[in-house]
């Protein structure tokens, strides 16, 4: 609906260069969305995705900086945010301390850091190579693209599908009741928080590539924007839901009314408003599922 009214507004929307824009946009907040469905459905929350992928954008710049070799700085910057993915996942699983305080204190942790190490300034002058990860392009269509697609449909397929990961349903939905059952709910939880971390690391280094930067800033709100796609696609925050296409379609849906605010020349400065909004009906639509289900 919200496509067919801004292709009525603007018919630019439906160019071919328009679209690809639009999916090329949704390339940072589709893993990070993914990452976010399986801690909600886990019955957790990460705050700390958008920090995470500040954090991993200055580290693997900075490594490149100094001369080390693209796969290498790539590696060193997925091994931070698994680190921190490991921290938040150690804390929830084995402490049993709230998620929501856990994530909070590492989103600080993380963003803290990376703007201490770069001062708040942007590293450029990163290499070639390293740039066409994000910049390079296979029938008009940035690498990029094709990696998170393909990422999605095998996120999607074994969350539905494969036993170990499937069972992340039943550990959000009654914790208590699969442990009983033979399920390891803290093993699934530790990995959740550190899947999650991860494809928020492979979002900065698709971002820190195709904009050839690193920045201690990137990924700022990204967290809301994975919250509100996660959960108008199914997810809900009491656990034991969720879709991976579902979150694809709310990712969708905020990359479409970002892409109107351009077109339309409307004032950028109410998207942060707009998204805002979407969060807010996101919740309430969790709220109605919820009473609708008879829970609480």
């Amino acid at each position: 609906v919200v496509s067919g009214l801004v292709a009525l507004a603007e018919p630019r929307f439906l160019t071919a260069s328009n679209l690809v824009s639009v999916g090329t946009g949704m390339i940072y907040d589709l893993p990070v969305a993914a990452g976010m469905t399986l801690v909600l459905a886990l019955g957790g929350i990460d705050l700390s995705v958008g920090a995470v992928i500040g954090l991993t954008s200055v580290i693997a710049a900075m490594c490149l900086r100094s001369g080390v070799g693209v796969p290498l700085a790539v590696l060193i910057g997925l091994v931070t945010a698994g680190s921190v993915g490991a921290l938040n996942g150690l804390l929830v699983a084995r402490f049993k301390i709230a998620p929501f305080l856990v994530t909070l204190g590492t989103m600080s942790i993380a963003r803290g850091a990376a703007t201490v190490l770069t001062s708040g300034y942007f590293l450029s002058g990163l290499p070639g190579a390293y740039v066409e990860i994000g910049r390079g392009e296979l029938l008009g269509v940035p690498y990029p693209v094709f990696v998170v697609l393909g990422l999605l449909v095998v996120f999607d397929f074994l969350l539905r599908r494969w036993k170990p990961l499937h069972d992340a349903f039943y550990a959000g939905h009654n914790p208590a009741a699969a442990s009983l059952s033979g399920i390891d709910v803290g093993r699934l939880m530790f990995g959740g928080y550190v899947a999650s971390a991860l494809v928020a690391g492979l979002s900065a280094i698709f971002m820190t590539s195709r904009l050839a930067m690193g920045y201690a800033r990137f990924g700022e709100l990204a967290e809301l924007r994975a919250i509100a796609a996660a959960v108008l696609g199914g997810a809900s925050f009491s656990g034991g839901t969720g879709s991976i296409l579902g979150a694809a379609l709310g990712v969708l849906l905020l990359a479409v009314i970002s892409n109107g605010f351009v077109l339309l020349r409307l004032s950028v400065y109410w998207q942060g408003v707009v998204s805002g909004l979407i969060l807010v009906v996101a919740i309430a639509l969790d709220a109605s599922r919820r009473r609708r289900n008879g829970s609480r």
